[in-house]
């Protein structure tokens, strides 16, 4: 956990080192064969990128996070089941 936290960090500050040292440039942007934004920050490029990034990579971690949760579910129901069939049973172990 630290060390994503620590990765995060370095990545942010890096991100944020660029904005601030190239605030100046700008850029054509080619999306597809023909279509060209022109004139656009280079930090505003910066930011954009690293945004879609992020929500790519949380899009692809979506389906991990899912499996957890059914999993995590699944155990805790089997362990309320077995808690009620012990309570249920009546037999104490002193």
């Amino acid at each position: 956990m630290v060390i994503r936290l620590i990765i995060w960090i370095i990545i942010t500050l890096s991100v944020v080192f660029f904005v601030v040292f190239n605030v100046e440039p700008k850029v054509q942007v080619h999306l597809l064969p023909g279509v060209t934004l022109g004139n656009i920050p280079l930090a505003l490029v910066i930011i954009i990128s690293f945004i879609l990034g992020l929500l790519a990579g949380m899009i692809l971690f979506l389906g991990q996070i899912i499996k957890y949760q059914l999993e995590l579910r699944k155990t805790r129901k089997e362990k309320f089941k077995e808690t009620k069939k012990e309570i249920s049973g009546g037999s104490y172990e002193d």
